[in-house]
């Protein structure tokens, strides 16, 4: 009976609507010599072959098509709580509220006493967002806008713990051709292949990680389906130590005349899809005094530098692999958090920029359908001149370790160990190094 109402509905999807009933009835009582005589003809893979395609076809016409002229509209986000305790190796906790809510490895204190375990909720990763899609004569337009309130804090934890709204994504695109996009407005830099960062309940994560938003115009053209590529022009900026290398007198600078300029590549084989991105940005300051006569300036230089990156993940059936490697001599902001600056401004007025190299390595393993953890490793180095003074950081490494528990897809429960070490240049109070360890358990719905 299973047999023949297979082959009966072969039949009828095979013929037209008004026959299919008589046919299937003469099919199913054919001898089976006939049978296996037909089934030769047709071979069991053509069948699956004929009856995929039928599906594919229906699903597709069952697709609404947008109309032209109207527009969707879609929004989303995620209520997070964080649960952190920490405590540093060398001294209390550098600056407070920096670094409280998720790794920030350049504010780990080095060359003091072990300090005290601090214990930090909140809930302001919290985040909401919204997009539209108009279909138009001239492509499909689209808009989003993403918030958060993760960094201004407008109230004290005795009372209200209330923190101002900050603009994390906003930007329109416009797929001109069935191949080519273009982005305008503020998101993730171009450079950062952010489907290759790990599964950690840190905010940001790795200390080798690429991060980086930012304003930018960015083309995006499908060479084919497996490959893009990108070209972006990205609002630049620069952070640099002051005169004769001193950290405390690490600025940032706003005096470019060039944008950040991104050219990636998107590719994949097999089960392994990556990045390659190349960076190429000036870093350039202006600085100025003032005198009972005028005001002059002291130091004003220009100089380019380049960033290149590589950023992978390969999927292991449910589990992955993703790594990210970062070198060059001007990724200063682009890697975790600044914790390195761009260059170093010499006695003579000149930047020296400064080599640096970071990334990470990490594995997803799924223990069953709810449960999944990630092993994180990851370092940096930055290669400074003599001149930079002893605190000055040289080195970061990090480790993250945990488990998450998923009922459903969108709610997750998980505990997360941290190890974080920061090196400087020359030891301070006969040390050069500083550790963190924190315990984090996160709680987050997505809708």
């Amino acid at each position: 009976m299973i047999k023949n109402k297979k082959l009966t509905l072969a039949t009828v999807i095979s013929h037209p609507p008004r026959s299919s009933l008589i046919a299937g009835l003469v099919f199913a009582a054919l001898p089976l010599s006939v049978v296996a005589e037909q089934m030769t003809a047709e071979t069991l893979e053509q069948r699956v072959a004929r009856l995929e395609q039928a599906l594919a076809k229906k699903e597709a016409s069952a697709k609404p098509v947008l109309a032209q002229g109207a527009t969707e509209y879609a929004f989303g986000g995620y209520i997070k709580l964080d649960a952190i305790a920490s405590q540093y190796s060398d001294g209390e906790r550098a600056l407070a509220g920096v670094g409280d809510d998720f790794l920030v490895a350049s504010v780990i204190p080095v060359g003091g006493e072990s300090g005290d375990t601090n214990l930090d909720m909140q809930a302001k990763h919290s985040r909401i967002w919204f997009k539209t899609t108009t279909a138009t004569e001239v492509g499909t337009v689209g808009s989003y806008i993403e918030m958060d309130f993760g960094v201004n804090q407008i109230g004290d934890e005795r009372i209200s713990n209330s923190s101002a709204s900050r603009v994390r994504h906003a930007f329109l695109s416009w797929q001109y051709d069935a191949n080519s996009s273009l982005l305008a407005g503020q998101t993730w830099s171009t450079f950062f292949n952010v489907g290759s960062l790990p599964d950690t309940l840190d905010f940001v994560g790795p200390v080798g990680t690429l991060f980086e938003r930012q304003a930018q115009v960015r083309w995006t053209h499908t060479l084919n389906s497996a490959s893009s590529l990108m070209f972006a022009l990205e609002n630049p900026s620069s952070g640099l130590y002051g005169e004769s290398g001193s950290a405390a007198g690490a600025s940032a600078y706003d005096d470019n005349a060039l944008p950040d300029m991104v050219l990636r590549y998107n590719g994949k084989s097999g089960d392994f899809s990556y990045s390659l991105s190349g960076l190429l940005r000036e870093v350039a300051y202006k600085q100025n005094f003032s005198n009972s006569q005028a005001q002059s300036v002291v130091g004003d230089d220009s100089v380019y530098g380049y960033g290149l990156s590589f950023a992978g993940v390969w999927q292991l059936g449910v589990d992955d692999i993703r790594v990210q490697l970062n070198a060059g001599n001007a990724l200063g902001r682009y890697v975790g958090l600044q914790t390195y600056r761009d260059g170093v401004i010499e006695d003579s007025g000149e930047i020296d920029l400064i080599d640096s190299i970071g990334g990470y390595v990490a594995y997803r393993h799924f223990w069953a359908q709810k449960w999944r953890s990630s092993l994180v490793l990851s370092a940096s180095s930055a290669d400074n001149p003599d001149s930079v003074a002893d605190t000055t950081a040289a080195s970061y490494q990090s480790a993250h370790a945990n488990l998450v528990y998923a009922p459903i897809a969108a709610l997750n429960f998980g505990v997360e160990y941290i190890h974080a070490s920061k090196t400087i240049e020359r030891p301070v109070n006969g040390d050069d190094s500083g550790d963190l360890d924190r315990l984090q358990f996160s709680a987050k719905y997505t809708f």
